[in-house]
């Protein structure tokens, strides 16, 4: 395994920044990539691993990535070259901080400081979930990153989803309440009802929308859970959401008791 150079205090200014990967060639850990500087045009070795490339639905199959690919990539630290001596970055493009890094090039407002980004929900190539929030008076803060026409958050996807993927972007408006927040990370269905307890949640949809609340694979709640820091259940509108969350909290208890089996 690579020994991580930042850990020695020989971090790369690099790291943390986003850059084009180009593609030399692929291996077992992953593949081997050419990343220029843009402000002194060096040329680094870096290394994207398998793991910080696919982070894909179960049972998709990984999209190819062939020599002379080129792909944006968050750098997240240095490692020890293949020779002595030598470094190389290493790179992610499943990193939540890449869609933060790439929206923000594109929306004049995060630049200046006008909005910032709280916090980033992701499954890599499907889905992300971004909440924003104004810093000044009378900004609209997701306005802002959507952009007239949606031109902003486009651009963003378009350079995001460079190579392979086919992932959407959602800017949410992020709430100190937080049931108001998980009401608009529920976005793009329409929250009835919700009750919040602790890290737990039940948030009540039309039947009509119960499916897009859930979303493919739990995807859609899954990723307002993890923007808002909640376990979030979905229900039909008109269930008793007092019923529900002691149901959640029994079941939650007896996976934990046999966890402990």
């Amino acid at each position: 395994m690579s020994t991580i150079l930042s850990d020695l205090e020989l971090e790369s200014p690099l790291v943390g920044t986003t850059v084009t990967a180009h593609i030399k060639v692929g291996g077992p850990d992953g593949f081997n990539c050419t990343v220029y500087d843009a402000g002194t045009e060096q040329a680094w070795d870096a290394l994207l691993l398998r793991a910080d490339a696919y982070d894909l639905p179960e049972g998709a199959p990984p999209p190819r990535l062939d020599p002379g690919d080129t792909l944006v990539a968050l750098v997240t630290g240095v490692a020890e070259g293949e020779q002595d001596g030598e470094e190389r970055l290493l790179l992610s493009v499943t990193a939540p901080e890449l869609v933060e890094r790439i929206l923000s090039g594109f929306v004049d407002e995060i630049l200046a400081g006008k909005v910032v980004i709280k916090n980033v929900a992701r499954v890599a190539g499907t889905k992300a979930k971004v909440a924003v929030a104004p810093t000044t008076l009378g900004v609209d803060a997701r306005g802002a990153c959507i952009g007239r026409g949606a031109i902003r958050i486009k651009s963003a996807e378009r350079l995001l989803n460079r190579a392979f993927g086919r992932e959407k972007l959602e800017i949410i408006e992020y709430s100190t309440d937080r049931a108001t927040y998980l009401r608009n990370a529920m976005s793009p269905v329409s929250v009835t009802d919700i009750l919040v307890e602790r890290d737990d949640a039940v948030v009540a949809v039309e039947e009509h929308q119960l499916s897009g609340g859930i979303g493919a694979g739990g995807l859609n709640a899954q990723l307002a859970g993890q923007l808002t820091g909640l376990y979030v259940q979905v229900v039909k509108a008109g269930t008793d959401l007092r019923k529900a969350m002691d149901r959640l909290k029994a079941d939650q208890a007896t996976s934990v008791s046999a966890d402990e089996v």
